[in-house]
C-alpha cells in the first residue's frame, strides 16, 4: 500500500510539471560593456518583463558583443535565433529597408534629448517602425533611452573648428548620413565595429572616433584618445529591437509587457546616461585628457546642406524642415 501511495504521488508530481508550460526564452544582446548604462537598462528590462509576464518569459542579457556585432545580431533576429537587441536607434540603417532612419544623423537635427525623445516616439515615427518591421523582419519596439550627444574623440589634439577635421582618419559607423557628414569636412572615414575601436586608437590606425560618452566611457577609449571635442552634432535614442518573427508569436498581453519593460529600461538608460554625461568631463580630465567645446555654430554652418543630397531619396522631401519646425512650435 505504501509503495502504491509513493508511486501515485510521483505520478501526480510528474503530471503537474508536465502541465506547466516552459518559460519562453528571450535573449537580448548589446555591444556595450557590462555595468554600462545600457547594461543596467537591460537588467531593468529583464526584471520588468519577467514580473509583468508572471515568469512566462525568461530574459537572458548579453553584453560586450557576446552575441556578435550589430550586423550579426540583426541577422540573428531576422533568422529568429535571437529575440532582441539594444543599441543606438540609428543602427537600424544597417538593415536593408530601413534607409529612412539615416534621417537621425542629419547634423544638428534635434535641439535636445527631450526633443529627440518626443519626436522619435511620435505617430509619424511609429509608422516608419512598422514599415521597417515589414521590410526587414526586425521590429523597433520603441526609442526609449536618451543617448549622450555625439562628439569627436581624438588622439593628437582637440577639434575646435570644422577645418581641424580635414585629413583626420576617423572611425565612423557604416551609416550613410554620418559618413557623408565627415567626408564633407574632409575626413578619411574608416568604418569598424565597436569592439575594434580601442585597439585602432591605441595603435594609431585611426586618429579618432565619433560617439557619445555613453559608449566611449564604459569602453575606456579615454585611456588611448585624450581629446574630447563636444561638437554635439547629433542627439540620438537607444532602440529596443525585436525579431518580428518572435514578436508575432507573442500574445497581446506579452507584447504589452515587453513594451512596458522597454519603457522602464529606457528610463534607467536616460537617468544613468545623464549622470554619466555630468561625470565624464571630470573623469577625462582626471586621466590627463582634455575636454573642449568647439565652435558649434561654425560646424552647423559647414554642415547645413549635407542632408540635401538625401532628400527625396532616403526619406521623403521636406521631412527635415518639418522636424525642425516641430521643435519651434
Amino acid at each position: 500500500m505504501k509503495k502504491t501511495c509513493v508511486a501515485l504521488a510521483a505520478l501526480l508530481t510528474f503530471g503537474g510539471l508536465a502541465g506547466q508550460a516552459a518559460a519562453l526564452e528571450l535573449k537580448i544582446g548589446t555591444i556595450s560593456a557590462a555595468n554600462s548604462p545600457w547594461h543596467k537598462a537591460m537588467l531593468r528590462f529583464e526584471e520588468v518583463a519577467e514580473a509583468e509576464t508572471g515568469g512566462e518569459i525568461d530574459v537572458l542579457v548579453y553584453t560586450d558583443g557576446q552575441l556578435g556585432d550589430i550586423k550579426q545580431m540583426y541577422s540573428s533576429m531576422q533568422l529568429g535565433t535571437l529575440e532582441m537587441g539594444f543599441f543606438g536607434l540609428g543602427a537600424a540603417t544597417l538593415l536593408s529597408g530601413a534607409d529612412k532612419l539615416n534621417l537621425l544623423y542629419v547634423p544638428y537635427l534635434f535641439d535636445s534629448k527631450e526633443d529627440a525623445t518626443e519626436i522619435l516616439n511620435s505617430e509619424e515615427f511609429r509608422g516608419i517602425y512598422d514599415e521597417i518591421a515589414e521590410a526587414t523582419g526586425v521590429r523597433i519596439l520603441g526609442a526609449y533611452g536618451a543617448r549622450s550627444p555625439r562628439a569627436l574623440q581624438t588622439t593628437s589634439g582637440p577639434i575646435m573648428t570644422p577645418e581641424d577635421v580635414e585629413g583626420l582618419r576617423l572611425r565612423i559607423p557604416s551609416i550613410t548620413n554620418l559618413k557623408a557628414t565627415f567626408e564633407a569636412l574632409g575626413a578619411q572615414v574608416t568604418p569598424m565595429g565597436m569592439t575594434e575601436i580601442y585597439t585602432a586608437l591605441s595603435r594609431g590606425m585611426v586618429d579618432g572616433q565619433d560617439n557619445g560618452f555613453d559608449l566611449s566611457i564604459p569602453l575606456k577609449f579615454h585611456e588611448v584618445a585624450k581629446y574630447w571635442s563636444a561638437t554635439d552634432h547629433a542627439y540620438e535614442m537607444t532602440g529596443w529591437f525585436v525579431s518580428d518573427q518572435f514578436w508575432q508569436g507573442l500574445t497581446a498581453e506579452q507584447q504589452a509587457a515587453l513594451t512596458k519593460a522597454a519603457i522602464a529600461g529606457g528610463e534607467v538608460a536616460t537617468e544613468l546616461t545623464n549622470q554619466l554625461d555630468q561625470e565624464a568631463i571630470a573623469l577625462i580630465e582626471s586621466t590627463g585628457g582634455t575636454y573642449v567645446v568647439p565652435d558649434r555654430d561654425a560646424f552647423r554652418e559647414a554642415l547645413k546642406d549635407v542632408y540635401k543630397q538625401f532628400e527625396g531619396e532616403l526619406w521623403p522631401e521636406g521631412t527635415v524642415e518639418r522636424i525642425r519646425q516641430m521643435q519651434q512650435d
